[in-house]
C-alpha cells in the first residue's frame, strides 16, 4: 500500500509486530514504530482504489474564450489512457491573477505514478493550447507617469540591454 504520514509518502515496504517501513518516493526507507504510526492520522492512498485527485494549475490570457480552453482540456485529457474513466477530470476557473485568468484543471491520477502523470497532463494541455492559440502568459509590468508617459517596461532578465546577447530578445 502507498501512505502517507506526517509529511512522508511511500510505499510500505515491511509490516513488522513493532515497526512500519515505508519507502519514500525519493528512496529512503522511514521507520515507525506501530504504536507512534496508529495513534496518527494516516492516509493508506491504494486501499480503495489506486487514485488521487489532483489539481493542476493553468493561466491563460485575458481576453480568451473560458468554454472554449475548458473544452480543449476536457478533449485533451480524454484520450490519456492512466487517467481513470469513473471518475472524471473537470475544469474550474479558479482565480483572476495579475496577468493570467488561471483554471484549476482536477484531474484523477494513478497514486504509484503521480508525478509523471501530472508532467504528461501539463505537458498535453501546453501543447494543446499551443496547437489551439490559447496563449498561456507570463508575468508583464508596465510603469507609466501621471502625464501618461511610459518610464520603464519589465523584462525578463535574460532580456535586459546590459546583457551582451540584447539583441536575441528584441
Amino acid at each position: 500500500d502507498m501512505i502517507e504520514c506526517d509529511g512522508y509518502r511511500g510505499r510500505v515496504s515491511s509490516l513488522g509486530y513493532r515497526s512500519t517501513m515505508i519507502e519514500t518516493l525519493d528512496g529512503s526507507i522511514i521507520a515507525f514504530q506501530n504504536s507512534q504510526l496508529f495513534n496518527k492520522n494516516f492516509r493508506n492512498m491504494t486501499r480503495n482504489h489506486k487514485f488521487e485527485c489532483s489539481k493542476v494549475e493553468v493561466g491563460i490570457s485575458y481576453g480568451t474564450d473560458v468554454e472554449r480552453a475548458r473544452q480543449i482540456v476536457l478533449e485533451t485529457l480524454s484520450s490519456l489512457p492512466f487517467l481513470s474513466k469513473v471518475k472524471k477530470t473537470s475544469v474550474v476557473l479558479d482565480s483572476f491573477g495579475d496577468s493570467s485568468v488561471n483554471l484549476g484543471v482536477w484531474v484523477w491520477v494513478p497514486v504509484m505514478t503521480k508525478s509523471s502523470s501530472l508532467s504528461s497532463v501539463r505537458e498535453h494541455i501546453y501543447n494543446a493550447f499551443n496547437e489551439h492559440g490559447i496563449s498561456i502568459p507570463f508575468p508583464q509590468r508596465a510603469s507609466t507617469q501621471l502625464s501618461g508617459e511610459r518610464i520603464m517596461e519589465w523584462q525578463p532578465d535574460y532580456c535586459r540591454k546590459s546583457d551582451r546577447d540584447y539583441h536575441t530578445c528584441q
